[in-house]
């Protein structure tokens, strides 16, 4: 890797895990001054990372006036969630009949790496099994278009939930999503096609109403 490339990979970093720790909020105005200050280099290799931030949805590029911390609105947050639950119960309703007692233990070992990350309050780590929870049962159906569209709405998500959710703030034993994906996991191993869709249906719209109109706990 080039220097070139280290320093905008660095910059990166240092903007997505600010966004990530609520130290800069949805909203928020964000210049190539002020992050070469603080992190001591040049605007260039910063100007790459907000161009990077920009297509993965956390920061917002607004001409002439700069780059801002993204703030989807709710209705953008709901549009996406009621695909998903379309999506991943469609997904469930083709796995539930060809799910196996093996691909039971791999769900139960990713909730187990899902309660680590957590207890661990390593973001990161957490949404990414989160991710591979999710996009489970698209993965047994073999349908690769619809795994595409299911991992493409788990990374819209995924910049949702770095922009309102409250992860480092909610103790674990409050925490919604764990218990949320017990409930699923255990619906396929009932091998019950009603309670599964209706796990993933409660869970997603669980989730969805935890980031309509969330405001950060730093305002």
């Amino acid at each position: 890797m080039t220097a070139k490339k280290r320093n905008e990979e660095l910059a990166y970093e240092k903007v997505k895990r600010a966004i990530m720790l609520r130290r800069l909020l949805p909203g928020q105005r964000v210049t190539e001054e002020w992050v070469s200050e603080e992190i001591k280099m040049s605007r260039t290799p910063i100007r790459a990372a907000f161009k990077k931030l920009g297509n993965e949805g956390l920061l917002e590029i607004v001409p002439h006036r700069g780059a801002f911390v993204y703030n989807p609105s709710d209705k953008e947050i709901a549009d996406v969630f009621h695909l998903r639950v379309v999506l991943e119960s469609y997904a469930a309703r083709l796995a539930v009949p060809i799910v196996t007692r093996e691909n039971i233990l791999e769900m139960e070992e990713l909730l187990a790496e899902e309660k680590q990350a957590y207890e661990a309050k390593n973001f990161e780590e957490f949404m990414r099994v989160n991710a591979l929870i999710h996009s489970y049962p698209a993965r047994l159906s073999e349908n690769k278009f619809l795994l595409q569209q299911v991992e493409t709405l788990n990374q819209w998500s995924d910049c949702y939930l770095i922009l309102k959710d409250e992860f480092y703030t909610v103790p674990i034993g409050e925490v919604k999503s764990i218990p949320e994906h017990q409930r699923m996991v255990n619906a396929f191993r009932d091998g019950s096609l009603n309670k599964v869709t209706e796990a993933v249906e409660a869970h997603l719209l669980s989730t969805l109403s935890d980031l309509s109109g969330k405001r950060s706990v730093f305002n």
